[in-house]
């Protein structure tokens, strides 16, 4: 009989005299970096599909304190004042008894309480002015904008003052509510509904957790239309076997296999790990098949499993605010455990994470199409601070040294999935300790915002002469690490600042510039070593002939973000998303695609697509002219959502063209404005936006120039880096290169080479070998 190693599972004291054990694996949704697509599924991990959500809003009331206060999966409990003669017992009966009628719009855009998104009475009435809603009746509270009339509401308001100024939004967080419709959200709610179509992100991903599946369309051309809404319930998130986990801990801790050595070596004298540590954490060991590069080919590798354990009421709020019921997953490959009475203090597992032992960069997520987790968070119990560390190995080193409850990023340093904020909510403070480098420090300050900064205390080094890189490595070092959390910093936002304040940054950058050049190319070195990589809050403006290969180029320079978990989106609106991605797996696979002539071609087509889906790579759904508002909508989701850092739109002239068809407005003017606000987004939001603009029409045989690019100098001015890509013809041959004609990051200009490889559809600085 398998001794089980999961005590660390029972909460309670009557737990432990009943004996319960209750524990199940889930799966992960297709996610950037560790996609579940990126192996195939093992045997024992087998798990049943799950479909696209649509989440319910809980309306609860509090007679006590005279509020009328929402309960949504996209944000905290948001509280509006309610006026006396409209508490519960006031309101419509069918508001009261079934409050999601009301609900037009569902989401899961999640908004943490702590987050102050600095949403400005102004932005609130500049927004709603744009959407046709009469601002100039609205009132200005402290806390709330007010509108006279409810852009939501089905009923007209007839003039009548009790109809009136129902609907607040909430300043500084941008929370809506109306006391009248019942209709309320978050801010990203607020935009998508008066749309009426989905923020337009998506994945090329074969599984996992999708964007939100509010209503849409499939171009900006829908905005405004109908909002239908499907009642049918999703299944929930999937869920592996209850027991999967236990054998996988007992695989690495209670057995005598042999294949146990390697690993424990590795956990315990590489990364100096203990026993109780691993156990406490739920570290496991299992074996895991990952696509070769071979076409079709699949290859064993011995992993290290990380689990995420959380609660049950933690995995139902989930389900739940996806309109989905949370059922009991099989203990033992049938399903008489599939509707066991649980507790929401019983802890089940929802993912396991696995990383390969001997191939870094072999890492999943087990099984596909589930939810979000926290590793390390069955451990955290009623604490009251949290130290969130970018890595397990991480999170477990500070425990080890300090005892203090910590947990690891579910994906490191570059995304913090929204599905796990309201884990995080009850911490009064968190620590946050990410790797001391240039991508880590940057990932400290994204999250710190989404979380909520007042509340966020950063982790470094005591040593500046010799910093260790993160938690792991102080452990290993015999640092005190105790001492450092001790001194962290919390995160400031105020715009006026003393150098003492950014000293230590200052110095640290001098010192180590590589990490903060930028993120570089590999594929082009030549121009790396020019424009020292791509800086988040930068606007690159790419320019060149038509035809030259501007959408090969960026292709190249996507999968390059993307092949080192660089979270990238593409806004593509001259050329179809699929005809894009067929592009892109071709120079992903560096070599022609297999046609339908070869037999294993289907083989070969969903190894390779595994692979490809398993890069953080998103898509906009815009195709075509698109209005600007709808396009940094999208953009705005998808940075807090997804933590984009790297957008790139091709081309500004074809999303801009819809707009163009007024002619009262110049087509130049139109463009300065696109400009300017994509440079305002990048500076805002701290992200890296590349932007193709076709340039004048010219002869040719000419070579273009900083002033070839249509429209007034306004592109070139707002933009950090201006490239051209060059095509000239030079004795019968075209000869291409990348010409940077601007340079604001250190003032380097030149000109790299391009030679083109059709075979892998990408460009090389050096000449191609034939």
């Amino acid at each position: 009989m398998l001794r089980s190693s999961l005590s660390f599972v029972r909460k309670s004291n009557r737990r432990e005299q009943h004996g319960r054990l209750i524990l199940a694996v889930s799966g992960c949704s297709g996610d950037d970096r560790c996609s579940s697509s990126s192996a195939a599924i093992h045997p024992m991990a087998s798990s049943s599909s799950s479909s696209l959500p649509l989440s319910n809003a809980m309306i609860t009331f509090s007679q006590k304190d005279h509020l009328f206060m929402a309960r949504r999966h996209f944000s905290h409990l948001i509280q509006f004042p309610l006026p006396l003669q409209q508490h519960p017992q006031h309101l419509p009966k069918q508001l009261i008894d079934h409050p999601h009628q009301q609900q037009q719009v569902r989401t899961k855009v999640f908004v943490s309480s702590h987050n102050d998104m600095n949403i400005t009475s102004n932005q609130i009435l500049d927004y709603c002015g744009t959407r046709g809603i009469q601002i100039a009746t609205a009132r200005v509270t402290s806390s709330h904008v007010v509108l006279k009339e409810c852009p939501f509401c089905d009923k007209p308001t007839n003039n009548k003052a009790d109809n009136e100024y129902k609907c607040y939004i909430n300043i500084g967080g941008g929370a809506y509510f109306c006391h009248r419709c019942g209709n309320g959200g978050s801010w990203f709610d607020f935009k998508a509904h008066l749309r009426g179509y989905q923020h337009t992100v998506t994945t090329l991903s074969g599984g996992g957790s999708p964007p939100p599946n509010v209503p849409r369309a499939s171009t900006a051309k829908g905005a405004g239309a109908p909002i239908n809404i499907s009642s049918s319930s999703p299944a929930p998130l999937r869920m592996p076997k209850q027991r999967l986990q236990s054998f996988y801990i007992s695989n690495l801790l209670d057995s005598n296999d042999k294949k146990n050595d390697e690993v424990l070596d590795y956990l315990k004298n590489t990364r100096g790990l203990n026993e109780a540590t691993l156990r406490k954490y739920g570290v496991g060991r299992a074996k895991y098949q990952f696509p070769s590069n071979k076409g079709g080919e699949y290859v064993d590798a011995e992993c290290i499993t990380f689990p995420w354990i959380m609660t049950v009421g933690h995995v139902k709020e989930q389900e739940e605010l996806r309109g989905a019921e949370f059922t009991m997953p099989s203990r033992n490959g049938s399903d008489a455990g599939a509707n066991a009475v649980m507790d929401d203090s019983d802890y089940v597992t929802r993912r396991i994470k696995v990383r390969a032992l001997k191939e870094k960069g072999w890492q999943r997520l087990d099984p596909a199409g589930g939810g979000w987790g926290l590793f390390g968070f069955h451990t955290v119990e009623n604490a009251t601070e949290l130290v969130l560390t970018e890595g397990e190995f991480d999170a477990m080193a500070v425990y080890q040294a300090t005892g203090r409850p910590a947990v690891s990023l579910p994906n490191g340093c570059r995304s913090l999935p929204m599905e796990v904020l309201p884990m995080l909510e009850r911490f009064e403070k968190i620590y946050l300790w990410m790797d001391h480098d240039g991508p880590g420090q940057e990932g400290a300050k994204q999250f710190a915002q989404k979380i909520g900064m007042q509340r966020c205390y950063i982790v470094q080094p005591l040593n500046d002469q010799e910093p260790c890189k993160d938690a792991n490595e102080a452990l290993l070092k015999g640092l005190d690490l105790e001492a450092m959390i001790k001194k962290a910093s919390v995160t400031k936002h105020e715009n006026v600042m003393d150098f003492e304040a950014i000293r230590n940054d200052v110095i640290h950058e001098i010192l180590n510039p590589n990490e903060y050049s930028g993120v570089p190319m590999p594929s082009l070195p030549l121009l790396t070593k020019l424009i020292k990589g791509f800086r988040r809050g930068e606007l690159t403006v790419l320019t060149g002939p038509t035809g030259s290969g501007k959408t090969t180029f960026l292709g190249q320079l996507s999968l390059d973000l993307a092949e080192q978990d660089v979270n990238v989106m593409w806004g593509s609106f001259e050329i179809k998303n699929t005809r894009l991605a067929q592009k892109l797996l071709q120079q992903y696979n560096r070599k022609p695609l297999p046609t339908a002539e070869q037999p294993d071609a289907q083989a070969v087509l969903h190894a390779l697509a595994d692979r490809f889906s398993a890069l953080p790579m998103h898509f906009m759904k815009f195709h075509g002219g698109s209005d600007l508002e709808d396009v940094l909508d999208a953009m705005e989701y998808a940075v807090y959502v997804s933590d984009v850092e790297h957008i790139i739109l091709d081309n500004l002239q074809f999303m801009i063209s819809r707009n163009t068809l007024n002619k009262s407005f110049d087509k130049f003017d139109i463009q300065d404005v696109a400009i300017e606000k994509f440079r305002k987004f990048a500076t805002d939001r701290n992200v890296h936006v590349t932007l193709v603009v076709h340039p004048r029409k010219e002869d040719e045989s000419s070579k273009l120039n900083i002033s070839s690019i249509y429209g007034s100098a306004k592109a070139t001015q707002e933009a950090d880096t201006v490239m051209i890509l060059q095509s000239e013809l030079m004795g019968g041959n075209r000869r291409k290169y990348i010409d940077v004609k601007k340079n604001r990051f250190d003032g380097s200009l030149g000109q790299c080479p391009l030679h083109f490889d059709g075979k892998s559809s990408r460009y090389g600085d050096t000449p191609i070998a034939c």
